[in-house]
């Protein structure tokens, strides 16, 4: 079976967390582990988190209420766990997700341009398909999710639709690229439900990179 790596990207309430939460649930074999290292060895930021038995290492960490790639402080971080995720877990698909990473474009399609090239050339192991799942409910779903997840407690709604505009326009930017890129409208899935239709959606594209 072919290896993936799948960027999730969506705004704040498009339910790109639920992800890897559910994937906590289903592996509580779980673990994380920092790909640098202190003077004393000890391991530091940035951290990924490795799924065992479903065989998926996501970038950055679920211990706090923002999660994944809201973790890791910089770009270079995120590149650095990027690589090591990429190289140290052959035999893994790779999550990435995150509400800052979801509004930067041309970094991450320069980035998926260079490792697709690389994967389709056989000048990287492992070589793996690219896929960017844009999750773009309705905008006001979003916004009552978020109004919900903070106890009513009101929210800038503005910056909500300003990043769901900013991922659903992404989108054909990521395809002119070469890049394969894909809308999902999560408000027609229930929560309980993400997790397998995820899986379903990534296993529909998942091909062997030639």
């Amino acid at each position: 079976m072919s290896r993936v790596l799948v960027n999730i990207r969506g705004c704040n309430g498009s339910g790109k967390s639920t992800i890897a939460m559910q994937m906590m649930e289903e592996d509580d074999s779980y673990t994380y582990h920092g790909v640098g290292r202190k003077e004393n060895g000890d391991p530091k930021s940035p951290y990924i988190t490795v799924f065992p038995r479903l065989k998926w290492v996501a970038l950055g960490h679920y211990r706090a209420k923002t999660g994944g790639m809201d973790t890791i402080a910089t770009n270079e971080d995120i590149l650095s766990a990027f690589r090591y995720a990429w190289k140290n877990y052959p035999s893994y698909d790779i999550l990435m997700e995150g509400v800052i990473a979801s509004t930067i474009k041309s970094t991450y399609i320069d980035l998926f341009t260079e490792y697709q090239r690389k994967s389709k050339d056989n000048a990287i192991d492992p070589p793996r398909k690219i896929i960017v799942i844009n999750f773009l409910p309705p905008v006001d779903v979003c916004i009552r999710r978020v109004l919900r997840r903070n106890g009513g407690k009101p929210v800038k709604e503005d910056q909500i639709q300003s990043k769901w505009a900013t991922v659903n326009k992404n989108v054909v930017a990521f395809r002119e690229a070469g890049i394969t890129a894909l809308k999902v409208d999560t408000s027609k899935i229930k929560k309980s439900e993400m997790l397998p239709k995820f899986l379903c959606i990534v296993d529909k594209y998942r091909e062997v990179v030639k």
